[in-house]
């Protein structure tokens, strides 16, 4: 039983980590894949609503022909019927799952009744997807048999199908993220280009005079304007000349003109142009950079010319340029918080597995302590079986606990000084009835390490799994090897067994959170891949770290703790 449930726990492990960067396509056949294993189904349907019409669409199959969906169809336009006609509809009526103990005694599956006979479908049980108290799609699950689900399996599958309702929208969510970067790389590259056909067309037109191009006279009048210039303003001639520059100009760009005007009097050389904001006749505001040098008689100032060349396409396009980030950025948010959501599911369903379980095995040591009464030693042994296997589901759940108290930054560490001599004496004692079952030798040869600063119970679970990693892949009679140094750089331990060993391409990733050498469901190694997760971070929040390393024989992991520091740089000794 106990490993039934570890594998659907492991189940809905595999469906939340599923990569969303996957085709969609993919994602859809892993979550029907790994719910139709957790199951022991032989064969699976997912149902979406699509499109902007929100039509239900049967959209993924699994362990089913390959034209399975098209089958479906052809049978519902036959039939003259909607995919909601069938069992489907009961799900998207009440928000409820639907059994189907046997498809021949179901008269909404009448229509498709030939193809659940070919397909070798004789129960069914269809869950909703839900987006908050919204159905998004239905999640099915098919039996070769007829079936009455247990509560169990409905559990199961209702789970699985919330992770995937989860899994499928930030998919889509992820895709559409994709779908708008593209676009906005397409867009910027198309500004880019714009921009440099833009820049290369003004200066033709300045170097040919086709600029806008002014003269005022000292008090700000204009005297002379050329054709673009009057095209600029959309205005006559006589319209323009002899009016204020000030009526042409937004309070604001008057400042900056006069401010302008006053520097180039000063005589200072500006090396970038003046942005302006004009107003136009018709009301329309543009924008220009404009150069102004003065126009004299001699020594005399008798005016100014002002050269400007229109960037208004340019602001535009910088401006929507600034609300497509602003939009990414949002998007960005968006998918951080559905992440945020993932992380906090994992941390409460391992919360609720974990205090049941907890009782479990309280009643099965008074059982088997004969507290209860006496046992004999048949029903003795059974006790153990319960209790070896409540303890290792137990520690599997606090592992995905310290995952998740990892993904909040609330790993919770208690720093005080440590002995990393008893901390090792005390883990080789604690892990000594699995050695002692695989008739595996474990020998210490660490000197007497000075105390350091750390968290003596995360330390104890770092040698804890680390030994408990060698041993399970360690043939029995076997041997582990616990040595370590003191040097510059810290205390050094090292965990050497002469088990199956590491193969070189997967020495970089066996701390990678999930990962698994093998990965196959038949895999003769158990464990959920988070151990060597867990002991990085716990060691990194030490200010250490962990390798490993193997030949193709045995493999050894090596750990280095810093030492006391004191504030000018000194190594602290502690008492021995």
């Amino acid at each position: 039983m106990v490993k039934k449930e570890y594998s659907k726990l492991k189940a809905l492990s595999d469906i939340a980590s599923i990569d969303i960067d996957l085709p969609f396509e993919t994602i859809l056949q892993n979550i029907l894949r790994i719910t139709c294993v957790g199951m022991n189904a032989n064969s699976g349907t997912m149902m979406l609503f699509e499109g902007d019409e929100k039509v239900l669409k049967m959209v993924a199959s699994y362990g089913l022909p390959y034209n399975y969906i098209e089958l479906v169809n052809e049978a519902r336009e036959k039939a003259g019927v909607t995919l909601t006609s069938s069992p489907s509809g009961v799900v998207l009526e009440t928000g409820k799952y639907y059994l189907v103990p046997n498809v021949y005694e179901e008269p909404r599956a009448r229509p498709w009744m030939h193809l659940a006979k070919i397909s070798g479908i004789l129960s069914q049980i269809f869950t909703p997807m839900k987006r908050g108290s919204e159905v998004i799609g239905l999640l099915n699950i098919y039996m070769a048999v007829p079936y009455q689900f247990t509560e169990e399996e409905i559990d199961f599958v209702m789970i699985a199908a919330s992770q995937a309702s989860s899994v499928v929208q930030n998919a889509r969510l992820c895709s559409h993220l994709r779908d708008k970067i593209l676009d906005l790389t397409d867009y910027k590259e198309n500004l880019e280009l714009n921009l440099k056909r833009s820049e290369t067309r003004y200066k033709e037109i300045f170097e040919n005079a086709h600029d806008s191009m002014y003269t005022y006279d000292i008090n700000g009048y204009f005297l002379d304007v050329n054709k673009t210039g009057l095209e600029a303003f959309g205005c006559s001639r006589e319209e323009l000349i002899g009016t204020h520059v000030s009526k042409w100009l937004t309070p604001e760009s008057f400042k900056l003109f006069l401010d302008l005007v006053s520097k180039i009097y000063k005589g200072e050389k500006l090396q970038q142009p003046v942005m302006i904001e004009v107003i136009c006749k018709n009301g329309e505001h543009r924008w220009g950079e404009i150069r102004i040098s003065l126009i004299k008689e001699g020594d005399k100032v008798i005016g100014t010319h002002g050269i400007t060349r229109d960037v208004t396409d340019k602001i535009r396009l910088e401006q929507q340029l600034i609300e497509y980030h602003k939009k990414l950025e949002k998007s960005y948010e968006e998918l951080k918080e559905t992440d945020r959501i993932k992380t906090e599911f994992i941390s409460i369903i391992t919360h609720e597995l974990l205090t049941p379980l907890t009782s479990i095995k309280g009643f099965t040591e008074l059982l088997f302590d004969g507290t209860s009464g006496q046992i004999n030693e048949e029903q003795r042994k059974s006790l153990e079986i319960i209790k070896r296997n409540s303890d290792r589901l137990i520690r599997l759940i606090r592992e995905l606990l310290d995952v998740s108290n990892l993904d909040k930054n609330k790993l919770g560490l208690q720093f005080e000084l440590v002995s990393m001599n008893d901390i090792i004496s005390r883990a080789i004692m604690d892990i000594h009835p699995q050695s002692k079952t695989k008739e595996i030798s474990i020998i210490q040869n660490i000197p007497q390490f000075p105390h350091i600063w750390g968290d003596k119970e995360k330390l104890m679970q770092v040698i804890t799994n680390l030994l408990a990693n060698a041993i399970k892949f360690t043939l029995p009679g076997g041997m582990i090897k616990i040595t370590g140094y003191e040097d510059v750089n810290g205390l050094n331990i090292c965990v050497t067994d002469t088990g199956i060993g590491i193969p070189p391409d997967k020495v970089d990733r066996i701390f990678d959170r999930f990962y698994q050498i093998d990965s196959s469901n038949n895999r003769r190694y158990g464990g959920m891949g988070l151990g060597l997760s867990i002991c990085k971070s716990v060691l990194e929040k030490h200010y250490g770290s962990i390798r490993a390393r193997s030949s193709g024989k045995g493999s050894t992991f090596h750990i280095i703790l810093p030492k006391l520091v004191s504030q000018s740089g000194r190594i602290l000794t502690t008492d021995r």
